[in-house]
């Protein structure tokens, strides 16, 4: 079993990966070989966001807020809440385009990553 400073590391390493993609999109120098692959976007949004999903997961400990009467694991539902904001911002930019079909790939890469998350064994970090 991995110890949660593992996890908040690999999140926080993933999170600078995450974000200097996200900006390159942006910025337009996301080399346009990448684009002669097949649904690569909507595979990338998967796979991409899942992860965030995942790392962010075990190195929250897998905590949940209680939202109404539900438990929901907190980082699944923050990954969620930057993922929608990230894919309507693409609307105020000439160089991007919001699209429906990015967002399902995001909520299933955050759904399936999560659920990984949750059968993955984590040491429980010592408080006290």
């Amino acid at each position: 079993m991995l110890s949660n400073r593992f996890w908040i590391f690999a999140f926080w390493f993933y999170l600078g990966i995450l974000l200097s993609i996200c900006i390159s999109a942006y910025i337009k120098i996301i080399p346009n070989e990448i684009a002669q692959f097949p649904y690569y976007d909507t595979i990338m949004h998967f796979l991409l966001i899942g992860m965030a999903a995942y790392l962010g997961d075990l190195a929250l400990e897998k905590r949940k807020v209680k939202i109404w009467i539900f438990l929901v694991p907190m980082a699944p539902l923050l990954v969620s809440l930057f993922t929608v904001s990230e894919e309507f911002l693409q609307k105020l930019t000439p160089h991007r385009s919001f699209d429906l079909v990015d967002l399902a790939a995001d909520f299933g890469g955050i759904v399936l990553f999560s659920w990984l998350a949750e059968m993955t064994q984590v040491k429980k970090s010592s408080k006290g």
